[in-house]
């Protein structure tokens, strides 16, 4: 059984919402590691620093029209090194996303099982690179 590193699963979510973004992480990394509070600055302020994670996630999801792509890891009790990341469309979609170190068959798994708690059938596996789409509605053409 090889290891094949960096398997980006990567689900269509439909509207972007940090109820769905934290399912996710909740799912495939409980007691993830938060985002460091720099890890962006809001568009009209590059000097700002966020207070907290869920100040930077609420940012992302409440103001329209904006892209930006957050991950999240996990640095123990996870033998897959699974990394979720959540992007976030110009058109204000969610695209969900895991980065596995794991098996082919293991991949299915995890493919399948993000599909399920997303409940959507549009999505993608690729390996090191995330797929390329401009945003959601061309995620949704590309990969349905």
């Amino acid at each position: 059984m090889e290891i094949i590193i960096d398997i980006v699963c990567q689900v269509y979510a439909g509207q972007k919402s940090r109820k769905t973004i934290d399912l996710v992480l909740n799912t495939f990394i409980p007691g993830y590691k938060k985002l460091n509070l720099d890890y962006t600055y809001p568009k009209h302020d590059k000097n700002y620093i966020f207070k907290t994670e869920d100040e930077m996630i609420s940012y992302f999801i409440e103001t329209r029209n904006l892209t930006q792509t957050f991950y999240w890891n996990k640095y123990h009790d996870n033998p897959d090194r699974i990394m979720v990341g959540a992007h976030i469309t110009d058109d204000d979609k969610l695209i969900m996303s895991l980065t596995v170190d794991t098996t082919e068959e293991k991949k299915n798994m995890y493919f399948n099982q993000l599909k399920e708690v997303l409940q959507s059938d549009i999505g993608v596996i690729t390996y090191v690179d995330p797929a390329d789409y401009e945003n959601g509605e061309d995620f949704i053409v590309k990969y349905r």
